[in-house]
């Protein structure tokens, strides 16, 4: 069963935290969303495929993957409880998206359609707000720390913040999956962690 109120809850704190929402605005937000379970494998967007929808994460884990032109898997980001996931250039510019979403657990999510979700957003300045403030943190702010760590760090140091900014998730998922996060192959994950636990 469901616990709607109890993900409501969540999904109002969150968008509180980045921007204060009127109870006017998110009943109006609350109208276009929609609850899903999801099992664990489940693709929600595959490359390719145009996105349409955003999704927050109730319940459960979603990761972004993309291939690499020697036909590598990437992981590009992990989506907790309480945080939106989406294939955000694809919905802006109507076109195929470089990346999947998937769920590594079963869980619940909410979904919206970009395009009211948009049309909401114009009507709101509060709702505006906050995508301005989610789009500044989360897509530039935070893309850009990790694209100059990325250049400068060493694996143990992007390791390291990976524990800080993801504290409990070395528990839910393969370290196959955190060492492509890192840019670094299993073994050398496994090298660093029994440095680290050396030391």
């Amino acid at each position: 069963m469901v616990d709607t109120q109890r993900h409501l809850n969540l999904f109002r704190q969150s968008l509180d935290d980045f921007s204060p929402i009127t109870n006017e605005s998110f009943h109006r937000l609350c109208s276009i969303v929609k609850f899903r379970k999801v099992n664990k494998g489940e693709d929600l967007i595959r490359i390719g495929q145009t996105a349409k929808k955003l999704y927050f994460v109730c319940k459960g884990l979603l990761i972004s993957l993309y291939t690499t032109n020697d036909g590598d898997t990437h992981i590009k980001n992990f989506f907790l409880e309480g945080t939106l996931a989406a294939s955000t250039a694809s919905m802006l510019q109507v076109s195929p998206s470089d990346f999947s979403i998937q769920c590594v657990e079963n869980g619940v999510i909410l979904e919206m359609e970009f395009k009211k979700y948009r049309d909401l957003i114009f009507k709101y300045d509060d709702l505006k707000n906050f995508y301005i403030g989610y789009l500044e943190k989360k897509w530039i702010i935070e893309n850009e720390k990790r694209q100059i760590a990325f250049a400068t760090e060493t694996a143990t140091e992007r390791y390291l913040t990976f524990l800080e900014q993801y504290p409990d998730l070395e528990n839910r998922v393969p370290q196959l999956q955190i060492a492509s996060y890192l840019g670094v192959t299993p073994t050398q994950l496994s090298r660093v962690r029994k440095n680290l636990n050396k030391s």
